[in-house]
């Protein structure tokens, strides 16, 4: 399925929406509603892809974020397009070594450990043609 593509404001506006939702739903432990947010910022990062200029231009806005959520995504999604990797990692390492992140914090640390052990982040598995 093919989305329409969203421009910047769209995109931020999105990430705001979805990251919320997914904060709260990852406290109330609703992993559904979570996963259904997530797919929606999965395809922003299809966009993201295929247009780097925009994608640097949201995610160092996003990585500014007060949503922890917003923040580790962004971050993950910079790590994952190898945009602004020193910034990500420092971020991640700072939301990871904060305890008061707590499910947030193991999240971003898991980032981490997955980026250091893989040197690459996959966010959606691709498939075979």
């Amino acid at each position: 399925m093919k989305v329409k593509e969203l421009n910047k404001e769209e995109i931020i506006k999105q990430y705001e929406i979805s990251g919320d939702i997914m904060l709260r739903a990852t406290l109330e432990g609703d992993y559904k509603k979570n996963n259904k947010e997530g797919k929606k910022l999965t395809e922003i990062f299809k966009q993201f892809e295929v247009n780097k200029e925009l994608a640097m231009s949201c995610l160092s806005e996003l990585m500014n974020s007060n949503n922890l959520v917003i923040k580790t995504k962004g971050a993950a999604y910079c790590l994952a397009l190898n945009l602004m990797v020193d910034v990500a990692e420092n971020l991640l390492a700072e939301i990871s070594n904060d305890p008061k992140n707590g499910i947030f914090g193991f999240n971003a640390k898991m980032v981490l450990k997955v980026w250091h052990e893989n040197g690459k982040i996959e966010i959606y598995q691709k498939k075979n043609k």
